[in-house]
């Protein structure tokens, strides 16, 4: 979905400039994973149902990024010099972005932004130690019980699958569920809710969180 500046003549041979949103494609690329894995759900197919919930998790590690970027780039960036928005590029995770976000764009004492102690910043925050399991894997090893030697079964008993403590999300991707996509989701959702209302309703102002904008290039013209 594309904004482009409305009202203005265009003619052929026009040249414009597209300001691209990575979050746009990877959170929606995610939402459509979701969907298969809950159908795959449905149909008690858990390789199809365990396999789609991987790719959505990942790619909805990787959009809150993308999309704490482009708020810095499009809302904050131009309210301080080059060398602090290198320090902020070079050296910030992107959880401390997220969390002075609204500060840097409010610059005023009684500015608000995420409380650390509470929901959904402690889901958020597990989340990118989440993110980091996934971009630096290592091979562990888990104890396994045989539950049916007969057919040859062995698993964790339910209350042994190794879990991270806040979001209850598995650490073993054998057991990784739709459920865990969703619940990745809907602390994302809730994490951009609160942003948008510490900056005055502006992530979400004509679905810009969502859209890529597009203006006319007026150099050429000159």
């Amino acid at each position: 979905m594309l904004n482009n500046q409305k009202g203005i003549p265009i003619k052929d041979g026009d040249l414009f400039i597209l300001y691209s949103n990575p979050f746009r494609f990877l959170y929606l690329a995610a939402e459509s994973l979701i969907k298969d894995a809950t159908q795959a759900a449905t149909k008690n197919d858990r390789e199809t149902e365990v396999n789609h919930s991987i790719g959505a998790i990942v790619l909805l590690l990787l959009s809150t990024e993308a999309l704490i970027n482009r708020v810095y780039e499009g809302f904050i960036r131009s309210k301080f010099p080059k060398w602090v928005n290198e320090e902020i590029s070079d050296k910030w995770s992107f959880t401390m972005k997220w969390y002075f976000a609204p500060l840097l764009f409010e610059f005023r004492d009684n500015a608000k932004t995420f409380e650390v102690d509470k929901e959904p910043w402690q889901s958020f925050s597990e989340l990118k130690k989440i993110r980091d399991y996934f971009a630096h894997p290592k091979p562990l090893s888990y104890p396994l019980t045989i539950l049916n030697a007969e057919k040859k079964i062995m698993d964790f008993t339910e209350g042994d699958i190794p879990r991270w403590p806040q979001t209850k999300i598995p650490k073993d991707l054998n057991h990784l569920r739709v459920s865990d996509g969703q619940k990745v989701l809907e602390t994302i959702k809730q994490m951009i809710d609160k942003l948008d209302s510490f900056m005055g309703g502006i992530i979400r102002k004509d679905n810009w969180f969502l859209t890529e904008q597009m203006h006319k290039d007026e150099k050429a013209d000159e």
